[in-house]
């Protein structure tokens, strides 16, 4: 990969995870699109990007929103030209006994998380197939990969993007494009310090026990 000339769109990349794969990219000198929600971080990060010899571009979107993520790619694809390398990082979680959440709640991180990331993909994946090379990397979880007390909403969400991560590995192969999932623990996010009211009892002492990595 030559990240010089490569452009790559980073989903979520206003927070945590994604802020610090931009600021990584941007080092590198790679074009780099942020899709966000239109809040306070994604403003910051167009006011003072990260430093680096391109200019970052940000669109404000809602992930789980079909149309706002294709409107915002093809934003993101005038500005820097097609998709070579998508890093779909964007996501939600809210822990919580089962019995106690709503069903709003499992809605709407299916929907950032899961439908989220399928948007994105779907929108990059026939270029990529066209152009016959891309990367594609879903950010997952530790919890798409065991079942975490206290993570019914969110963990099935990320067994989800791993799903189909694994499928699209062996469908987009062909096509020369690489396809890869990202399983981190806790991570040192404000998503994370966000999740802390809400923990159950038995959720807050399993995490207790991990020290979380810088993202």
């Amino acid at each position: 990969m030559d990240w010089q000339t490569s452009h790559a769109v980073v989903t979520g990349g206003s927070s945590g995870i994604g802020l610090a794969t931009v600021r990584r990219l941007a080092t590198l000198g790679t074009k780099v699109s942020v899709i966000a929600l239109g809040d306070e971080d994604l403003d910051r990060l167009a006011a003072t990007p990260p430093p680096g010899p391109r200019t970052v571009f940000t669109a404000a979107a809602d992930v789980g929103d079909q149309v706002a993520v294709a409107d915002a790619m093809a934003d993101c694809i005038e500005r820097h030209g097609p998709c070579d390398v998508l890093i779909t990082s964007a996501g939600v979680a809210r822990p919580g006994y089962f019995l106690e959440m709503t069903t709003n709640e499992f809605d709407r991180q299916m929907r950032v998380n899961y439908f989220g990331t399928l948007h994105a993909v779907r929108e990059v994946a026939p270029s990529m197939i066209e152009r016959r090379g891309g990367s594609i990397v879903g950010v997952a979880s530790a919890a798409g990969l065991l079942g975490v007390f206290g993570y019914s909403a969110y963990g099935p969400t990320k067994y989800a993007v791993r799903g189909l991560c694994e499928v699209l590995r062996t469908e987009l192969r062909p096509h020369g494009i690489h396809v890869g999932c990202a399983y981190p623990t806790d991570v040192d996010t404000p998503q994370l310090a966000g999740e802390e009211p809400f923990k159950p009892a038995e959720t807050a002492a399993i995490s207790g026990s991990i020290v979380p990595i810088a993202p």
